[in-house]
């Protein structure tokens, strides 16, 4: 089980720093260029990461008071995060990725193993582990990550 456990909180910090190296070195004025992901930026990309690193914090210290979570409002979420971070540049944007994904990294470490192993979030009746809800995480990293990536190469910016 322990095995189980480091390798979800691996990857959660793996799929993090794969985001972060995705954009490094990017001139700051390519950070806000359309149609990135979607019609999204790479810097409305990582405001809605943000976002949902925040939410998933909040959540997670709630789960753990068994209180209830609702989702957010994703469009107000990334207009919020979007306004937060409109004035960072790349550098900024790399280390408040990491410190973000440093405080998820930070709650499951706190938690024993057999605790992070356990379904016991209720998130829209559907019953989750606190590794299962980061799954989530991981995986949204690395979607975003691999889009920014895809966007690098076609431009030659790889």
């Amino acid at each position: 089980m322990v095995v189980e456990a480091l390798s979800s909180t691996a990857d959660l910090a793996d799929a993090r720093e794969k985001l972060v190296q995705s954009f490094a070195g990017l001139d700051d004025a390519l950070l806000d260029l359309p149609d990135v992901v979607g019609r999204w930026s790479i810097r409305q990309t990582l405001a809605h990461l943000l976002g949902w690193d925040a939410w998933g914090v909040m959540a997670i210290v709630a789960l753990e008071r068994g209180r209830e979570v609702a989702e957010p409002d994703d469009d107000a979420m990334n207009r919020d995060w979007l306004r937060r971070t409109r004035s960072l540049s790349g550098a900024e944007l790399q280390r408040l990725l990491r410190a973000s994904r440093r405080e998820m990294l930070d709650l499951l470490a706190a938690m024993p193993d057999e605790v992070r192993s356990q379904p016991r979030y209720d998130l829209g009746g559907a019953m989750l582990s606190p590794d299962e809800f980061v799954d989530g995480f991981i995986d949204h990293d690395a979607e975003h990550a691999s889009e920014i990536r895809a966007w690098r190469k076609a431009r030659g910016n790889a």
